[in-house]
């Protein structure tokens, strides 16, 4: 896309999402698993703010199992947009939802035998099949029914002939902390689950533990299916460092839209929060921390401009941010600045700015919201 041609006559701060990255990461996913280990992509939260309509056009059209997002809405969205590829709902469903979910082909998760009776009676009306992944609490304490109880809640659920389970799963607490013992605990708890249905004759089609840390850091927890979420968006979920080659799908961008020189004692921005230590050139960007740029990263981060690092003073309004470009040569009214993402040989990591605004990295990716217009690099849609 050409991204002048689309932001000419817009405010010039916009998301780049480039589409090919994803695909890399999809097919680097798919090189670190054995070949009959199938690959559930997270989608949830807009695709962790990427846009999950794009996304999911893109994984679908290389191949990916299935999709997984949180809630209806989020799938219906997908629905509307012609993504046939099978869609699980994580946080399964409310009343009243049943009929929705069955015409649109949707499995949810469910974590007790009433949600299978409620999906099946009204499966049963409209005289079909409904399918689900009974969701099992292995040491979260979340959401989920509880392990000592996951085969009895699983017999009483397969009493429902209308409503048919097609797999089981659960979620681990601390998967990006490798030497964690309850990992090995929460994995050794769901395998034994699977152990005792197999003894059952119980033949399912997915049985999934692993995030994007738990593959990388646990391969006797990917079972038959992985749930791959900010690997593929290009983010190291590891605690520790890792040099697997991962390529960050999302670019937060703006422009200066103006430059202003400013004295020596000079208090800038609201409250006076910063003052210039000497004669300075402060330039204005229109963003802040109504399009997802933290607030808590004033006086703190920095922007990359001209190849240069920039530090951000003041603090950081709804619409406008500060930043120190004293230092930058031939700067201009007009040119690019990166607030995520990478410019020549240097990069402002969305791990890194998860360190400064005590987060994490998915809700950096989240917090960019929908007034930021994203623009798709590499897309064949």
């Amino acid at each position: 896309m050409d991204i002048e041609k689309f932001m000419h006559g817009k405010r010039p701060t916009w998301a780049e999402v480039n589409l090919d990255h994803l695909e890399s990461n999809f097919r680097e996913v798919k090189k670190i698993l054995s070949h009959d280990v199938k690959v559930m992509a997270v989608v949830k939260a807009d695709a962790y703010g990427h846009g999950a309509v794009p996304v999911a056009q893109r994984l679908e059209a290389c191949g990916v199992d299935y999709l997984a997002v949180a809630v209806l809405e989020e799938a219906l969205e997908l629905r509307k947009h012609g993504i046939r590829c099978p869609l699980l709902l994580f946080n399964g469903f409310w009343s009243g939802q049943e009929e929705e979910i069955i015409h649109n082909n949707l499995t949810p998760a469910v974590f007790n035998p009433g949600m299978v009776q409620d999906l099946g009676r009204v499966a049963n009306r409209l005289k079909t099949k409904a399918t689900y992944h009974l969701k099992i609490d292995t040491g979260m304490s979340r959401l989920g029914v509880h392990w000592t109880k996951a085969i009895e809640t699983f017999e009483n659920c397969s009493q429902e002939q209308s409503a048919i389970c097609e797999g089981i799963y659960t979620h681990l607490s601390s998967a990006e902390i490798a030497g964690r013992s309850s990992n090995k605990v929460q994995i050794e708890r769901f395998q034994n689950i699977v152990r005792i249905l197999e003894l059952k004759n119980v033949s399912l089609k997915w049985h999934h533990v692993a995030n994007s840390a738990g593959i990388l850091n646990f391969r006797y927890g990917w079972f038959d299916g992985v749930r791959p979420g900010l690997i593929l968006y290009g983010i190291n979920p590891l605690a520790q460092a890792d040099e697997r080659p991962f390529q960050p799908v999302l670019s937060f961008k703006t422009r200066i839209m103006q430059l202003r020189r400013v004295y020596k004692g000079t208090f800038i921005g609201y409250g006076g929060a910063y003052k210039a230590d000497q004669e300075s050139l402060i330039a204005t960007l229109p963003v802040g921390y109504g399009d997802g740029l933290n607030r808590l990263l004033s006086n703190k981060g920095s922007v990359l401009i001209r190849g240069h690092k920039a530090a951000i003073v003041g603090r950081i309004s709804m619409d406008l941010t500060l930043i120190d470009v004293t230092h930058v040569p031939s700067v201009e009214v007009g040119d690019e600045v990166v607030l995520l993402g990478k410019q020549g040989t240097l990069e402002v990591a969305a791990n890194d700015l998860a360190r400064l605004t005590f987060t994490i990295p998915y809700e950096i990716l989240c917090r960019i919201s929908q007034r930021v217009p994203r623009i798709y690099v590499g897309a064949q849609i």
